[in-house]
C-alpha cells in the first residue's frame, strides 16, 4: 500500500470531524489553563506561540525557496556549456 492510497482512505468525514474537534479542544485548553508566570509579553496573549510558530514556519519555507532559486538551482543546460 503506497502513501497516496493511505491518504485517500483517511480523507473521510469522520477523520476530518475528529481533526477539527481536536483543534477546537486544543484552542479551548489554551484559554482554560491559567498562566502563573509571565516572562514575555506573548505569554499574556492566548494562542500567541501557535501563531508565532505558524508564521515562523511559513517564513522559513519562503526564505529557503528564495535562497534555493537564487543560489542553489542551476540552469537546465549547464552540461552543454
Amino acid at each position: 500500500m503506497n502513501l497516496i492510497e493511505i491518504i485517500d482512505k483517511l480523507r473521510t468525514q469522520k477523520v476530518k470531524k475528529f481533526a477539527y474537534g481536536l483543534l477546537v479542544l486544543l484552542i479551548l485548553v489554551d484559554f482554560i489553563i491559567p498562566r502563573h508566570e509571565i516572562h514575555f509579553f506573548g505569554d499574556k496573549i492566548p494562542g500567541f506561540w501557535s501563531v508565532f510558530g505558524l508564521i515562523s514556519c511559513a517564513l522559513i519555507i519562503i526564505v529557503s525557496k528564495w535562497i534555493g532559486q537564487l543560489w542553489l538551482m542551476q540552469d537546465e543546460d549547464y552540461y552543454d556549456k
